[in-house]
């Protein structure tokens, strides 16, 4: 790290010591004992794992230095960085030292920053016939790109506009070798890991590229996780105070800032060694002169100290109530400034919005973090000039702000709501309000009746993002808080136990499907069930559309086809001719890394006899990505049925753009086909329109004969329903399988 960049990261997490009291008694109402920490195995100087010594590096040792003197136990488990990330998600360790960006904001939650690194490219000497050297994306164009799997750097490189096949390695060290072994052209990764490995293990690698992508180190704690989060964030503030931190990173220091040698140093160092000896030949000249000089030097130092040390105390100041980015109040500051305002003895009505840039992620994808943070920058400085009494940002495009009673909502809106220009672009931020006033209707009432005491700062902050989180969730530009707002108890009393138990309730059953020309069993769909242990069997319908909302569907829709995949291997089901339906849900589509994973979970089976069923209106919701997903899933082999058909509001387009093998027609026109005539009509149609576009066609909730009967003699291949067998658990659908299945509607 450069020095100067090592001093302004000092001043900056000084600010710390600001952290305030409620955090830290919140921290305290349940004391941590252990923290686990996670990281990668080959990562010198920074972590990496010694045969044996154990954990080595300067976040190994910063990791020790958070628990000293605390009571606490650190556990430190190194491995693959993948490993490490999703240990983390899932609850398996506490805390990972990484890089914190938008993408991984979605799961993780960011301490101050205490490193910066850069980034550059590596590849093969420019000397030599067969190796060439990459000193730009530019020249990558139609390469081979090696990244190490789930680093910064590959989520970066897939959103570039630059055409190159990404080449995803184990880890940093894998990355380089995998250039050496010329089965990729480059590697991309942090300079200062790369260059100890290379000279670690000899190489024939360097750096070819200037660095880029200057970014800041962090620890990141599972999304929600707030008492670790500010356990963390505190202890890094107090071995900032006590030197500890300066200690760590002197101790480090030559790692961390060193160079391999090259010709130019060894001649320097001959250069210094003939100094040296100069030096000793005029050292009875000079020592007489520098006794004079003494006096005078020590006494200039000890007046540049001083200055130093008033601009310091003045930077911390600063830094401990603002925003490093913009300039605004920091959290902790704008609570403070609230609760003062509360405090007033005269009355002072005023309003606390939040504003949050719905688009930051995608302004950041398309135009560059620096463009993004000017566009930070800039809509800070609306805030300052448009009538707000005063505001902050806490991070990632999320905006408070103070105004005066008198203004309307519409008129706090309209304040904002305006295109920004800079830099020849013109940007159009997509922003929510949460917007919650004091006093209000509702607190002055129940304040009346002495129902509940007056309203914290905090309690202010937390009814405004409740309502922009709910702004955002229905499509609206603002909501004011109200109390009929809150969430359901009930679903945040699930979502806790999720969060704390993880899919130790689940369980998968088995609904078989009938192919009608054979009347034999030939595929089957998986269903998940959740018994919960003091509420019982939970519908699907309502905890999967909780997991949807809360963003924990990705968790769940892996879990089952992990536990898919593993009882397709268990009995075998591709060779016995079955196919096998996973309902997965549209947000997992778009979700980043999903067809990667599905890749590598299906290396033990068939893939050709997995199908995944996805909702007919979720195609619409992003159609692009969709189609590139699915194209994707069907190069593999997996195929893809458009479930609950006819429910939706999808045009015939979808279905001849979507790489779609079937249709799955909804249950609420099947099970009374025989008795409505219009359903009838729906159902013949919807299986001519299938045929038509070269689909197979699957009934649900088939239940009884004569349905089985007519839908055979309109066309339909295969049927799902209670007449056939209800949803099995494995065992009892396993035994349906082995058992010589008989069965015909005629019967």
């Amino acid at each position: 790290m450069h020095k100067g960049c090592f001093y302004c990261f000092y001043c900056f997490c000084l600010s710390l010591l600001g952290i305030h009291a409620s955090y830290v008694q919140a921290a305290a109402e349940q004391p941590l004992q252990t923290i686990r920490f996670v990281g990668s195995e080959n990562y010198p100087p920074l972590q990496w794992q010694h045969p044996e010594q154990g954990a080595q590096g300067f976040i190994v040792d910063l990791e020790q230095a958070l628990v000293a003197n605390t009571g606490i136990l650190a556990e430190q488990h190194l491995m693959q960085w993948e490993d490490a990330l999703a240990a983390v998600q899932q609850g398996d360790a506490d805390a990972v030292a990484l890089i914190p960006s938008p993408a991984r904001a979605s799961t993780f939650d960011f301490s101050e920053p205490f490193y910066y690194v850069a980034h550059a490219i590596f590849s093969g000497a420019s000397t030599g016939a067969e190796t060439a050297s990459y000193g730009s994306f530019a020249q990558l164009e139609g390469k081979r790109v090696a990244v190490a799997a789930g680093a910064y750097a590959e989520q970066q490189l897939r959103d570039t506009n630059y055409s190159f096949t990404l080449v995803r390695a184990e880890d940093e060290l894998h990355c380089l070798q995998l250039v050496v072994k010329q089965r990729a052209d480059a590697c991309v990764e942090v300079t200062t890991t790369s260059k100890h490995l290379i000279a670690n293990h000899q190489l024939p690698v360097q750096q070819t590229s200037p660095p880029f992508w200057p970014l800041a180190y962090s620890f990141g704690v599972k999304k929600g996780n707030q008492q670790m989060l500010t356990f963390i964030n505190q202890q890094l503030g107090v071995l900032q105070i006590d030197g500890r931190y300066r200690e760590i990173y002197q101790r480090w220091q030559p790692q961390l800032e060193w160079q391999p040698r090259t010709f130019t140093d060894n001649l320097k160092a001959v250069a210094w060694l003939l100094g040296a000896l100069l030096l000793l030949a005029g050292a009875g000249w000079a020592w007489s002169y520098s006794l004079k000089s003494q006096v005078r030097f020590k006494t200039l130092r000890i007046q540049k100290e001083l200055n130093a040390r008033r601009k310091l105390n003045l930077k911390l100041q600063y830094h401990a109530e603002h925003d490093i980015v913009t300039g605004l109040y920091n959290r902790l500051a704008f609570s403070k400034k609230v609760q003062q305002r509360l405090q007033q003895t005269s009355t002072n009505a005023f309003a606390v919005v939040v504003i949050k840039i719905a688009n930051l992620e995608s302004i950041t994808t398309v135009f560059s973090y620096p463009v993004a943070n000017d566009l930070l920058i800039e809509f800070s400085e609306r805030l300052r000039k448009q009538g707000f009494i005063f505001a902050a940002h806490f991070g990632v495009g999320l905006f408070a702000a103070v105004a005066e009673a008198e203004l309307t909502n519409e008129r706090l809106v309209e304040l904002a709501m305006q295109p920004l220009q800079f830099k020849s672009l013109d940007f159009e931020p997509v922003l929510a309000f949460g917007i919650t006033r004091y006093p209000s209707n509702f607190t002055q009432s129940l304040a009346a009746q002495m129902l509940v005491k007056p309203p914290t700062a905090d309690e202010l902050l937390r009814q405004a993002l409740t309502a922009v989180s709910i702004a955002r969730k229905a499509g609206h530009t603002w909501l004011e808080y109200q109390p009929e707002i809150e969430p359901n108890a009930d679903d945040l009393r699930l979502l806790k136990e999720f969060h704390e138990h993880g899919m130790r309730d689940f369980y998968l059953v088995y609904q078989p499907k009938l192919d009608l020309s054979s009347e034999q069993i030939t595929g089957v769909e998986v269903l998940l069930r959740w018994n919960h242990p003091t509420l019982g069997l939970i519908a699907p319908t309502k905890f999967i559309p909780l997991f949807e909302e809360s963003g924990l569907i990705k968790q769940v829709t892996r879990w089952v086809i992990r536990q898919t995949v593993a009882s397709m291997q268990r009995h075998q089901l591709c060779q016995r001719g079955l196919h096998v339906s996973v309902n997965v849900s549209t947000r997992d589509l778009t979700e980043a890394g999903f067809v990667s994973f599905v890749k590598q979970a299906v290396q033990g089976i068939d893939a050709h006899c997995l199908q995944f069923e996805i909702t007919e209106t979720g195609l619409i919701d992003d159609s692009e990505r969709a189609l590139e997903v699915l194209t994707q899933l069907s190069e593999l082999g997996i195929k893809c049925a458009v479930d609950d058909f006819g429910t939706g509001n999808s045009s015939i387009s979808y279905l001849s753009k979507f790489p779609v093998a079937e249709l799955k027609l909804d249950r609420s026109y099947v099970f009374d086909i025989n008795n409505n005539d219009r359903n009838l009509k729906i159902v013949k149609s919807s299986i001519d329109l299938a045929h038509a576009l070269g689909l197979k066609v699957t009934a649900e909730g088939v239940e009884d004969f004569a349905a089985i009967t007519l839908l055979k003699q309109l066309g339909c291949e295969k049927a799902q329903g209670y007449v056939i067998a209800r949803p099995l658990a494995e065992h009892d659908f396993i035994a349906l399988v082995n058992s010589p299945f008989q069965w015909s509607a005629s019967s």
